[in-house]
């Protein structure tokens, strides 16, 4: 039969019931469904809409088709292709999912089956619902109800669901307790919470975080995409319950017992990434309070580094940081301390004001990492004026001048003669001691040093006033001047 012929004879079938007897529906019920799994689409539509506006006539229609329509999923010997395809279960479906929004309580007929139903079937199923549960919407009690219930097996359906719900407006208070039940209640699995992560409260997403950033990367980028509020929304965005300096400050926070390291930089460069988001005001904002915090984050300094690689003129304001995180003693924690050096290194010659308030010991230990850093910054320091160059310690001024003094290995020894002889080349060419060699020939900087070293913290009026000496000269003397920004 062609599809013209399968119209006309559905049409006469239509008239009949619709315009003399309705109650004819009962005995052409069966061939009436069997329609909507035609290969024209044109008859399916046809078959839909009678039955639809037939079901608004008669609510107990609903009853007979759904016995219909379960059957027809769960039947295996039902004539469909094999095996099941998208296009098959859209035929089973048309009408049933028609039908939703008229009759909410058919959703829960749908978890039913979907929790039977197999794989392909089930894919398919989470294809094809989104316009029905739209229809429905999130105060339906019906679907509030299945939230709740959750069905075993039926966890992808409800998670579905909700991502449909919310996926352009925010979601409801009555949707998010549903949710925040389930998950702490039945079903631990932190995706229930991603639709609804904007109306849970702050603590709940921090107390998240370590899980949900373990996640696969689309789905994290989701993540923070309703938190950032730059996903694609109708009106206005839903507030979310972190700040973008929030988010940013708690990953940071998050213990790493909870979550890999690897995990965490990556969430903290999906933040990076929203550069409209993350402005150099926010930046210098979770700069300031991740310095306040004790003890030291360890990504500070990559978050530092980063945020200066994104806006070179935060430059003067990273140099305030760096002088504060000399008054925390950052080289008590290693990785800081690394990043410290590495972002010293990068900021040359701004950062030689820096340097030079580091104790000894420490500066030591930046020429050790650093070795192409002690030239520059003792011609710095020679370019000082008397009085200036007066008020840099000598342990200071030992260790930057051990370049100069440093020497070869000792050759083999020559007669005593030709030591006195050659005595005078030798000092002329042999390169300045090593550190460590200053450091055991001068005894009363070496005392010194060990003094800072052990009290660095403690140096009183004096030490202030000789490191506002230092900072002075150095801005007066350096080609770019430096601007440190105070917060």
């Amino acid at each position: 039969m062609s599809t013209d012929d399968k119209l006309t004879a559905l049409k006469q079938v239509q008239e009949l019931i619709i315009n003399k007897d309705p109650s004819l529906l009962d005995n052409f019920l069966d061939e009436m469904i069997a329609f909507q799994t035609d290969k024209s689409i044109e008859v399916r539509k046809f078959v839909i809409g009678f039955i639809e506006e037939a079901c608004k006539r008669d609510n107990e229609l609903l009853l007979k088709l759904i016995a219909n329509l379960n059957m027809l999923l769960k039947d295996e010997s039902v004539n469909v292709a094999s095996p099941w395809t998208e296009e098959t279960v859209r035929q089973c479906l048309y009408l049933y999912l028609s039908l939703l929004p008229l009759n909410h309580r058919l959703v829960h007929e749908l978890a039913a089956v979907y929790t039977e139903a197999i794989a392909d079937i089930k894919r398919s199923v989470l294809r094809v619902i989104e316009q029905p549960i739209r229809g429905m919407g999130m105060n339906s009690p019906d679907l509030l109800l299945l939230v709740e219930n959750c069905p075993k097996g039926a966890e992808t359906l409800v998670t579905r669901c909700l991502h449909i719900l919310t996926d352009k407006v925010p979601p409801s208070p009555d949707l998010v307790e549903r949710v925040r039940d389930l998950y702490h209640k039945r079903v631990p699995d932190v995706r229930f919470l991603i639709p609804v992560i904007n109306g849970l409260e702050k603590k709940e997403v921090i107390q998240a975080l370590p899980k949900l950033i373990k996640l696969n990367p689309i789905v994290v980028k989701e993540v923070f995409n309703r938190l950032l509020g730059t996903q694609h929304s109708e009106g206005s965005p839903s507030m979310s319950p972190l700040t973008p300096g929030e988010l940013l400050i708690a990953l940071h926070n998050i213990d790493s017992t909870k979550c890999d390291m690897k995990s965490i930089i990556k969430a903290t460069n999906l933040c990076f990434g929203e550069k409209n988001v993350y402005t150099s005001e926010v930046l210098a904002v979770v700069m300031q309070q991740l310095m306040e915090q004790n003890p030291l984050p360890m990504l500070l300094m990559r978050t530092v580094i980063q945020s200066l690689t994104m806006y070179p003129r935060l430059g003067g304001f990273v140099m305030n940081i760096l002088s504060r995180l000399i008054l925390k003693q950052v080289w008590k924690y290693p990785k800081v301390w690394e990043g410290f050096v590495k972002c010293c290194q990068r900021t040359k010659p701004q950062s030689y004001s820096v340097l030079l308030q580091l104790p000894p010991a420490q500066l030591i230990s930046v020429f050790e990492r650093c070795p192409e850093m002690r030239e520059p910054l003792l011609q710095h320091v020679r370019s000082f004026t008397p009085h200036q160059q007066a008020h840099i310690p000598s342990s200071i001024m030992a260790i930057l001048e051990a370049s100069s003094r440093m020497q070869e290995p000792e050759p083999q020894r020559e007669p005593e003669h030709m030591e006195q002889v050659m005595m005078p080349v030798a000092q002329a060419e042999a390169p300045a001691p090593s550190v460590t060699a200053v450091h055991e020939t001068v005894p009363p900087q070496s005392g010194s040093i060990k003094r800072e070293e052990e009290e660095p913290m403690e140096e009183g009026e004096a030490d202030l006033e000789r490191l506002q000496v230092v900072s002075e000269a150095t801005t007066q003397v350096r080609v770019s001047s430096v601007y440190i920004l105070t917060v």
